[in-house]
């Protein structure tokens, strides 16, 4: 895995400059909270749940086929993140091309950031024709 480590698996972690193309597979929203015992985030979807787990917050948890990963990653995403995100995603639907995922800087910290990637995109426009006429 090398240098890549931090971008194929579970939970990616892009640096600045670093892109992870994406495919959405889920969005859920979820209860998240750190749990010392297990010494990693923990996701419940009832608040009854959340006793011993410390920081406990509403989040969006994207399921995403990760390509680098050849694999499923999971993103957590804030209220400003899943905003960001969807906006990109309709664009995607309307348009096509190639999700990327990564982070930058914004207040002293790494957010996560998504880019439409439009550049896979054929250049040539497709035209419509009926089968009878290419035969």
């Amino acid at each position: 895995m090398g240098a890549r480590s931090n971008l194929a698996r579970l939970f990616p972690r892009p640096e600045e400059g670093e892109f992870i193309p994406i495919q959405l597979i889920d969005m859920q929203e979820k209860l998240a909270g750190w749990s010392p015992q297990l010494r990693r985030s923990v996701y419940v979807d009832d608040f009854k749940d959340t006793e011993g787990l410390k920081r406990v917050r509403e989040i969006t948890l994207l399921k995403v086929y990760n390509w680098l990963l050849d694999g499923e990653s999971l993103i957590e995403l804030s209220d400003m993140e899943r905003e960001q995100f969807e906006e990109v995603m309709d664009t995607f639907i309307k348009h096509g091309g190639e999700i990327l995922f990564t982070r930058k800087r914004s207040g002293g910290r790494l957010v996560n950031y998504f880019i439409l990637n439009d550049s896979c995109k054929p250049d040539a426009d497709v035209e419509k024709r009926s089968l009878d006429e290419i035969i």
